[in-house]
C-alpha cells in the first residue's frame, strides 16, 4: 500500500494509486486483491477523491457498504471491491479527458442526459452503468457528439 495522498493527487492514468496500490500494478494482481477483499480504506480514498465534500464522500461510502457492515469488516466484499475499482478507474479516466481534477469531479457529480439524468457517480455503481459512463467519456475524449 502507498502512503496516503491528498484526494486527486494521482496521475490521471494511475487509478491503481487511488486504490492504494503502487503504480502500474498488473490487472491480475488487482483482480486478486479484489477477490480477497480490498481494504475499506481503498473505498474511503476513492470516495474522498470523487465527492465534492466530506459529507458526500461519507454518503458514497455508505452507498457501497452499509454503515453497519463497514464498522464490522476490515475488507470489502468482491462486489464492493469491483464497485470501488470501477469508480476509481472512471474517475481517473475523467481526469484524463478533462485534464483537471476539479472538472472530473464536477462531471462525476452532475446529472448527465446521456445517462438518463443520473450522475455518472451513481451510474458507475453497476457494471452496465459504468459502461455507459465510459461511452460518454469516450465520446468526449474523441470529440464525438454527446
Amino acid at each position: 500500500m502507498e502512503p496516503d495522498r491528498a484526494p486527486g493527487d494521482y496521475p490521471p492514468t494511475e487509478y491503481t494509486g487511488l486504490l492504494g496500490f503502487g503504480e502500474a500494478q498488473a490487472p491480475l494482481l488487482i483482480e486478486d486483491a479484489i477477490a480477497h477483499g480490498l481494504p475499506r480504506e481503498a473505498l474511503q480514498r476513492v470516495a474522498h477523491a470523487i465527492a465534492p465534500d466530506a459529507a458526500a464522500a461519507t454518503r458514497l461510502v455508505h452507498t457501497v457498504v452499509p454503515k453497519s457492515s463497514l464498522s464490522r469488516r476490515g475488507t470489502l466484499t468482491p462486489a464492493q471491491g469491483e464497485q470501488t475499482e470501477r469508480l476509481a478507474r472512471l474517475f481517473t479516466y475523467a481526469q484524463r479527458v478533462f485534464g483537471d481534477v476539479a472538472d472530473a469531479r464536477a462531471f462525476m457529480n452532475k446529472p448527465h442526459p446521456e445517462l438518463q439524468g443520473r450522475r455518472p457517480l451513481d451510474a458507475a455503481l453497476t457494471e452496465l452503468g459504468g459502461r455507459a459512463v465510459e461511452r460518454v467519456l469516450d465520446a468526449l475524449a474523441y470529440g464525438l457528439p454527446v
